[in-house]
């Protein structure tokens, strides 16, 4: 592994990965030429499965990838050491033996902390990706979870494609990687009560939906709602609702034909101006700005 430098990879990318950065990646892909990835080999097995690239990065700070909008899932394992994500508006610490999957169309950004270099797996979906992640409420939240079988799987299949193994055996190793993902982003014990709320509030989410209308159709109590969303979720009804709005706002905003006050709308605003300050403060853009993938003044990082 050699060191990599500081690579900036688009216009709408601002990495940096300083010296000592190490890393042990797989792509899908020889199309893929960054320079980051050159060293990595080839195995076109993850290109069927929807994987476009993974790998086992160690990155001393001040390693940060900041990306304006990245049209498909990202995950991240934490292995040692600390890094942080910015997730709906602030960064978040994402800890040894925590995970977090995030969700395509919003501002892409994470970082290692000062001391200890920040060891993570990753695994980057490919854009229009076919494969199911889960529910949207499993992604943007950052969750315990095991990065160990997702570390063997990967370097499994890194080794087995550097010794040119047979197709059949990359084949299984690159499933391994994904199913490890899949394991993540649908585990959930989610109450069938609040599986029933979330299902209701995707089909209408133009409803103006107050946390009393989101018990009776539970048909649990408000504070028993807000309790049960928390241990599911991470997040408050409201803070839910409004993650679902925004993900569903992501693909509006991707139809030219729609305007701001068509859009707004649709996911429960009264005006282009209300949704337009909640879409910042969760995606990190406003939506002109995530329409045109313009650098935003005054971003937070």
């Amino acid at each position: 592994m050699d060191p990599t430098h500081s690579v900036s990879e688009s216009p709408e990318s601002a990495d940096q990965r300083p010296l000592g950065t190490l890393i042990e990646a797989v792509r899908s892909s020889a199309a893929d030429r960054r320079e980051w990835l050159s060293e990595a080999p080839v195995v076109a097995a993850l290109e069927a499965l929807g994987i476009a690239h993974t790998g086992l990065i160690s990155a001393p700070a001040p390693y940060r990838i900041l990306r304006s909008t990245l049209p498909n899932a990202y995950f991240i394992a934490t292995v040692s050491g600390v890094g942080r994500v910015f997730l709906e508006g602030e960064w978040r610490e994402c800890p040894p033996g925590h995970a977090v999957l995030l969700m395509p169309g919003v501002l892409n950004a994470f970082e290692s902390l000062p001391g200890a270099p920040w060891q993570h797996c990753w695994v980057r979906m490919r854009a229009h990706s076919k494969v199911s992640l889960g529910p949207i409420d499993r992604m943007q939240i950052v969750s315990p979870w095991n990065p160990a079988p997702l570390r063997h799987a990967i370097l499994g299949l890194r080794e087995a494609a550097l010794n040119h193994s047979a197709p059949a055996l990359l084949e299984k190793w690159a499933d391994l990687v994904l199913q490890s993902v899949v394991a993540f982003s649908q585990k959930t014990d989610a109450d069938p009560r609040l599986v029933r709320l979330w299902d209701a509030v995707s089909e209408n989410l133009a409803r103006p939906w107050t946390l009393e209308e989101m018990s009776r159709v539970a048909a649990l109590s408000p504070e028993h709602v807000r309790r049960l969303s928390k241990s599911a979720t991470g997040r408050s009804p409201r803070s839910q609702l409004t993650a679902l709005r925004m993900q569903r706002a992501t693909q509006l905003l991707r139809n030219p034909a729609l305007s701001l006050g068509q859009i707004a709308e649709a996911v429960g605003y009264a005006s282009p101006f209300a949704f337009s300050t909640a879409f910042k403060k969760t995606v990190g853009y406003s939506p002109s700005t995530y329409t045109g993938r313009n650098p935003v003044q005054g971003c937070p990082f």
